[in-house]
């Protein structure tokens, strides 16, 4: 087993030729390693190259008040930082937390140029990249679809002050997200409901309603997957106390949400310590949250089957459509399925 702080090596560290932007699919992956254990920090990678393209350090930020991925990386590259280049998913912090700043750390270690993939909107951490410039380094900011996925949470939290919400449903080809009695109760196949066993184990909080409870009597937890996390489960409902025999109380964790707007909602979850939310929940939840623009990336798995006589309008009847518009998302097929994921402008 590595060390915690020394992630396995990139394929081909320390190879004679590697490119910048291969350096940042590596930067990636290892910030990938850690999208649970980082929160509420972002989950940030970085690799150190030499001016001959030589992999020389790397490393990626692991829990909050542990070395950031830009120290963990240029420790490991130790001399070798000099005239070096940065790559990294996110940009340099520019102020004191639990830790220094890195950009101090990059100004020290003689560091020549760096690139980032996703600019920092927190307010207290943003400027790194100014401060970087001012004392004399060649800094480029270079877009990347997936490091901007990674660092999604962290934006969400940083520029509206709540938690990350997933949205995830099945719908027929139509665009019918409940199936007729004649359907079965599955839209979505066994495949694909592993992959959202999957997710559950990767977030904070799960949220549905009183109403899918009632209904599906669904137990909501991460199963058939290693999970990273046990997720706290919420249930909203105004009036309504969860009955005493319902699965979902099975899991460690459960929580009533008596809030009615799914703002006061969210901020209920904040303040359970949630910094990611998966949504699971019925059309009237997932209507409310769509309406008030606070989701932030849907996961629509569409099933093979027609269902014209099914209910339950999906709010994105068309994701292929929708993909299309957006070169963020993401699609990719799953047994019989089809997964859209699709980040949501959301304003709220």
């Amino acid at each position: 087993m590595t060390n915690q702080h020394q992630p396995a090596a990139p394929p081909h560290c320390g190879a004679a030729v590697v490119s910048e932007a291969r350096a940042l699919e590596w930067a990636v992956r290892l910030g990938a390693k850690s999208w649970v254990s980082a929160r509420p920090n972002p989950p940030v990678g970085c690799v150190v190259l030499t001016r001959s393209g030589k992999c020389v350090g790397y490393g990626r930020h692991t829990s909050p008040g542990e070395p950031h991925a830009e120290v963990v990386a240029l420790q490991m590259a130790g001399s070798q930082s000099k005239d070096s280049t940065v790559v990294v998913t996110l940009e340099p912090c520019n102020h004191h937390g639990r830790t220094p700043p890195c950009t101090e750390r990059i100004l020290k270690s003689g560091v020549r140029r760096v690139v980032y993939a996703t600019k920092d909107p927190n307010p207290a951490a943003e400027g790194g990249s100014d401060f970087l410039k001012h004392h004399g380094i060649d800094v480029e900011h270079v877009p990347h679809r997936l490091a901007d996925r990674l660092n999604a949470p962290h934006v969400t939290w940083s520029m509206k002050s709540r938690p990350h919400v997933i949205a995830k449903w099945a719908q027929s080809p139509e665009g019918n997200m409940c199936p007729p009695p004649t359907h079965g109760q599955w839209i979505s196949s066994v495949r694909s409901r592993m992959e959202v066993h999957r997710i559950r184990g990767r977030v904070d909080a799960v949220l549905t309603g009183m109403g899918s409870v009632i209904a599906d009597d669904c137990l909501l937890s991460p199963r058939n997957h290693k999970r990273r996390q046990t997720p706290l489960i919420a249930v909203a409902s105004r009036s309504r106390s969860l009955p005493p025999t319902a699965r979902v109380l099975e899991n460690p964790s459960v929580e009533l949400i008596t809030e009615g707007n799914p703002l006061d909602q969210l901020k209920a979850l904040q303040r359970l310590g949630a910094h990611v939310v998966l949504l699971e929940a019925g059309p009237r939840l997932l209507h409310a949250y769509w309406k008030a623009n606070l989701i932030d990336e849907a996961w629509i798995f569409v099933g093979p089957k027609p269902m014209p006589d099914g209910t339950g309008r999906s709010p994105v009847p068309s994701p292929e459509k929708r993909l299309r518009g957006h070169p963020k998302g993401f699609t990719m097929d799953l047994g019989p399925d089809r997964l859209y994921q699709i980040p949501i402008e959301s304003k709220g």
